[in-house]
């Protein structure tokens, strides 16, 4: 399954891609006039891998790269992988009602960073996965294994089967995401403003809580989501 998601804007989006994966860059394009050492750095970095460079009038300041269409799989495709995951601890991040691009895009950042098993998204209930979101994402959205499904009910029952325990967070929960104590993992993330769809909410093992705090205790969810995969690694260890 494919997405038309074909431009990367920025020098971290772009050196990440070099770095891990080079041969998904069609070429990229540069200010026409700009000299400066990071630009050399990038154009070295370009040339070393064989990516074309393309100098653009259009261009005023950060690069561009333009990208093959990304793999994005399905709810097969998920069963497949979970069907031959040889890492005992997975951790999977859910997105739900999640429609900010740039949350979904920093969640996707915090996601790489803690080398989760996937990012799982309900089509019909999230942003797309547009320029917006793989800018702020800083290169992670393209290093990390994305699933987009239609009925996410049937996911969840699909991962707890496979021995996954499934997290929603909620600010209403008196449950504390260090009181649990995980093996494979399952995040699942709303917005702000709604948070997780109560359908979701209800199939979830455990509803948690990050806050706790009697004047405040709704975190964007974005930061909520690198707070909880911290723990979560430091669960599994």
């Amino acid at each position: 399954m494919k997405t038309d998601s074909k431009i990367r804007e920025g020098f971290h989006s772009i050196e990440i891609l070099l770095k891990n994966k080079p041969e998904v860059i069609k070429k990229v394009l540069v200010p026409e006039a700009r000299e400066d050492a990071r630009m050399l750095k990038l154009l070295q970095a370009c040339s070393d891998n064989g990516v074309a460079v393309e100098r653009s009038k259009k261009i005023k300041k950060n690069p561009q790269a333009i990208v093959s269409s990304m793999d994005i799989g399905d709810l097969k495709d998920l069963k497949n992988y979970l069907e031959n995951l040889s890492n005992g601890v997975p951790i999977f991040v859910v997105l739900d009602n999640v429609i900010d691009p740039r949350n979904m895009g920093a969640i996707m950042r915090s996601s790489a960073i803690y080398g989760v098993d996937g990012i799982i998204i309900n089509k019909n209930h999230c942003s797309p996965l547009t320029e917006v979101v793989h800018r702020t994402s800083s290169g992670g959205s393209d290093l990390l294994k994305i699933y987009m499904v239609s009925n996410l009910i049937n996911c969840v029952k699909a991962l707890q089967d496979f021995g996954i325990e499934v997290i929603g967070l909620s600010e209403h929960s008196d449950q504390t995401i260090d009181q649990l104590n995980l093996s494979g993992t399952a995040l699942v993330l709303g917005s702000e403003e709604k948070g997780i769809r109560e359908k979701t909410l209800s199939n979830c093992d455990h509803k948690v809580n990050l806050v706790r705090n009697d004047k405040i205790n709704s975190l964007n969810v974005a930061v909520a989501a690198g707070i909880a995969l911290s723990e979560i690694k430091k669960t599994n260890g």
